[in-house]
Order: C-alpha cells, then sequence, then structure tokens
C-alpha cells in the first residue's frame, strides 16, 4: 500500500510566488488602459469608467474573499461598460479583457530560480500543478505560456475557472482527486497564509510559504496561520521536499 505521508506532488501558487508581484498601481493602469481603448471605440469619457472600473474591480476582490466565490473580470468590465452605455457583447467583451490584462502579461518576470525549481522538482518524479486566484483563466495561461513554465503543470486550475478561490477546500481537494493523491502527498507553494497556507492546511496539505516579497495581506493571519515552513528563495524548495520525502 503506498505510503500516505510520501510526497508525490507539489502545488504552486502563481502570483508572488513564480512571477514577481503586482499591486494597485498596476490595477491603475489596466483601468486607464481599458478606458482609453473604449473611448476610442465608443462614446464615453475614459477618466470616468477608469475610477468606475477600479471601483467595481476592488468590490468583486472583497466579495471574492468574504463569500468564496470568485468574480469573473469580464463580469466587471462588462458592468462597467453598461453603466458607460457601451454595449458589449461577447466579442467585445473578449477584445477588452484581452486589452485589459496586456499590461500584467507584458510586465511579468519569473523569480530568480524559478525555472531551476520546477525542473529540480520534475526530476524528482513529482506531480507539479497549480492553483491560481485569478478573475480570469486566459489571463493565468497567457502568464505561464510567456514565461515558458506552462509544460510543468498539469493541472492548471485557477479560481475563474473553478469557480471558488483558495482557500475554499474544494479547490485543493479538486487538483488531489485529479491525482489520486492524499492530501498527506501534497504541499501546496505559495505567497499567502490566508490562501495557500490556511487553504491548504484546511485539507492536511502541507505548505511552503514563499517570502520573496512579503505579501501585505498576511500580518492579518500571522497569529493563527502556520506554513509547514518557509523560503525567500524558490531554490530551496527542492531541499525541503527531499528533507520531508526522507532523502
Amino acid at each position: 500500500m503506498p505510503d500516505p505521508t510520501a510526497i508525490r506532488g507539489v502545488i504552486f501558487d502563481l502570483g508572488s510566488t513564480l512571477i514577481h508581484r503586482t499591486g494597485l498601481e498596476l490595477e491603475r493602469e489596466k483601468c486607464a488602459g481599458l478606458a482609453a481603448f473604449a473611448a476610442g471605440q465608443f462614446a464615453c469619457d475614459p477618466d470616468t469608467l477608469a475610477a468606475r472600473l477600479l471601483a467595481i474591480r476592488l468590490e468583486a476582490w472583497r466579495r471574492a474573499e468574504e463569500e468564496q466565490v470568485e468574480y469573473l473580470a469580464s463580469r466587471s468590465i462588462a458592468e462597467a461598460f453598461a453603466a458607460a452605455g457601451i454595449p458589449a457583447d461577447d466579442a467585445t467583451l473578449g477584445q477588452a479583457e484581452a486589452v485589459f490584462f496586456e499590461p500584467e502579461v507584458r510586465i511579468s518576470r519569473l523569480y530568480p530560480g524559478a525555472r531551476e525549481t520546477l525542473d529540480a522538482l520534475a526530476g524528482m518524479d513529482l506531480r507539479l500543478g497549480m492553483i491560481s486566484n485569478a478573475t480570469s483563466h486566459q489571463l493565468v495561461q497567457d502568464l505561464v505560456r510567456q514565461q515558458g513554465i506552462g509544460g510543468y503543470f498539469d493541472p492548471l486550475v485557477t479560481s475563474a475557472g473553478f469557480g471558488r478561490p483558495k482557500p475554499h477546500p474544494s479547490i485543493f481537494t479538486h487538483v488531489l482527486e485529479a491525482w489520486g493523491i492524499s492530501a498527506g502527498q501534497a504541499v501546496m507553494v505559495g505567497d499567502t497564509l490566508g490562501a495557500d497556507v490556511l487553504g491548504a492546511a484546511g485539507v492536511g496539505m502541507r505548505s511552503i510559504l514563499v517570502d520573496i516579497e512579503p505579501n501585505p495581506d498576511n500580518p492579518r493571519f500571522s497569529e493563527t496561520v502556520r506554513a509547514s515552513a518557509r523560503v525567500t528563495d524558490l531554490r530551496d524548495v527542492p531541499d525541503l521536499i527531499r528533507r520531508w520525502r526522507g532523502g
């Protein structure tokens, strides 16, 4: 019978775990860029549209955390367009979403050692997967394709595609069931205490907190949530896994 505690799979977060953190300033830039694009196509005030879209996005993030249901970027864009009187069929929304996320894809950069770490883990005969909280599944696909790391992850799961964000237990068990392994045989690697570490603990998984760019939301959970281990360099992850596997 397989050892229920022998590590067989590692699940990665994406943003601020494998690629550099983005923040509110980029979100403002994305809203302004889409508003400028829309103003060129439709009669609307770009400043008003950008401000409205940013407010809708911030409220969607708050509700997603509170309700544990993902709110898609396309839905936020459609709501902002409707308020501005912009007709938004599926084709228009698809184009708008691509314009909105283009700056994020363009500036994305892997952390030092990310590819080296993934190669090392894959060479240890481990299953590698990804669970990313994101308001667009296509965005995550574009990001991993841009960085040339998409081939490492099977499955690649997003809250946008699955419907539930981390730390909801179902998004973790979805991957475990796809692999046919127990929670004790998997490790979650991510930068957030409240999503990655808490979610992993909730289903019985070990976790590694990636603290390269400390998450500003983590202090909210620091007194109640503990990772199994913490790294400030991704290249430390394979050695941790080896030790947990007994060499």
